[in-house]
């Protein structure tokens, strides 16, 4: 579990500095996002193992997404409660989305991405700001979950390319606990492809 800070080129960077070796295919401003198109599909390595999110991370993590949310206390206690419990349960590496746009050079989303080979990028985006969350699911993968029918689940109208076609968005407890299931789902996926 960690989170990681910086432009596509600084993460590498700094993963070959502290011996990973990983590289990457990224642009070199902004990630692809879901409204982007489709990420990479060459494989990259990530670091090596999870480790327990640091005071300082976890202090970063906790600004960008109170400073992102805005004034919805619902809305950002279900966003904290979403990230933590999906880096205490799952392997997986929280990235900040990068922009030259505003005033600190972080997007306004985090990264989901798994804490192993990088074959796909990011399993999902998550955005603070309305506590949306954007998996990377078809709707045959819904349908295979049971969930189909699920009110919780949008489904997005996105090109047939892009391999994110299902949103979630943090409204109350029951919603959290699915996205978990759906952001696992997507882990699964992408893990064994």
């Amino acid at each position: 579990m960690r989170v990681i800070e910086g432009t596509p080129r600084e993460i590498v960077e700094y993963e070959h500095l502290a011996g990973a070796g990983a590289e990457t295919t990224s642009t070199e401003d902004n990630p692809t996002s879901p409204d982007h198109g489709t990420e990479p599909a060459r494989e990259t390595a990530a670091p090596d193992g999870s480790a327990s999110l640091s005071p300082e991370d976890h202090v970063a993590l906790m600004k960008f997404i109170y400073g992102r949310a805005g004034k919805n206390d619902v809305r950002t206690f279900l966003t904290e409660r979403f990230v933590m419990r999906l880096l205490d349960e799952e392997d997986v590496v929280v990235a900040f989305g990068r922009s030259s746009k505003t005033f600190d050079g972080l997007a306004d989303y985090l990264m989901i991405r798994d804490d192993g080979p990088q074959r796909y990028g990011a399993v999902a985006y998550l955005r603070p700001s309305n506590g949306g969350m954007t998996v990377r699911l078809t709707p045959d993968d819904i349908e295979r979950l049971g969930e189909k029918n699920n009110p919780y689940i949008q489904y997005r109208n996105v090109a047939l390319t892009d391999p994110y076609k299902i949103n979630c968005p943090l409204a109350d407890e029951d919603a959290l606990n699915l996205a978990h299931e759906l952001v696992r789902a997507a882990l699964d996926i992408v893990r064994n492809e």
